[in-house]
């Protein structure tokens, strides 16, 4: 009786030693500020863009057109999240690449003739085009929203001691930011029309 009490006690002491080691390293990655995470992948994408892809000479347009491709990249990792696919930043950076590269391929070969229709379609297209892929990739890193839940209800009901809340992903972390409007102007005044449609 006395070597299953040890053995059972090891395993105890084991399964705390790696939930202090997964705490610790949640909390230092914790440190790391949601919103410097989010501005450095933002910064990161425009260098993307810009040694992926040809740009105009004309500074303005330029960086009219890259602010737009910018955000069809914030538009393609919302379908991420909408499916589930919580990538992090590695995961999400070579996908990223691997939707761009070929249009920069098509682009420098002269077969795109609007340039920002062909980049929106291509970009818009991706999640959908490789769905099997990317979710197999979130399943394997443990990224997939729908495991994730599954985990958090096993671990509520004591059934996986071992489970520990994940960091927040990088799909995550650019979805969940909501950009700061100023509203412009006064307010309008709502007509009988709009107060009997917000009370339905």
């Amino acid at each position: 009786m006395n070597v299953f009490q040890n053995i059972a006690d090891h395993r105890e002491d084991h399964a705390q030693r790696e939930a202090e080691a997964d705490d610790r390293w949640l909390r230092e990655r914790g440190g790391i500020d949601p919103e410097e995470r989010r501005a450095s992948f933002n910064r990161w994408v425009k260098a993307t863009l810009l040694k992926t892809l040809t740009w105009p000479e004309d500074r303005a347009r330029r960086e009219k057109l890259l602010g737009q491709c910018a955000a069809e990249i914030t538009v393609m990792v919302r379908q991420l999240r909408g499916r589930g696919w919580l990538l992090d930043g590695a995961g999400l950076a070579q996908e990223v690449k691997s939707c761009l590269d070929p249009i920069g391929v098509y682009q420098r070969k002269g077969k795109v003739d609007d340039f920002f229709a062909y980049f929106r379609s291509s970009v818009r297209r991706y999640v959908g085009a490789h769905a099997e892929d990317l979710q197999a990739l979130a399943r394997r890193t443990g990224r997939d929203e729908g495991a994730q839940s599954m985990a958090a209800v096993m671990a509520g009901l004591g059934l996986d001691r071992r489970a520990t809340p994940k960091a927040e992903s990088m799909v995550e972390i650019v979805t969940n930011h909501v950009p700061v409007t100023k509203p412009v102007g006064r307010p309008k005044k709502a007509n009988a029309g709009d107060q009997t449609m917000s009370l339905l």
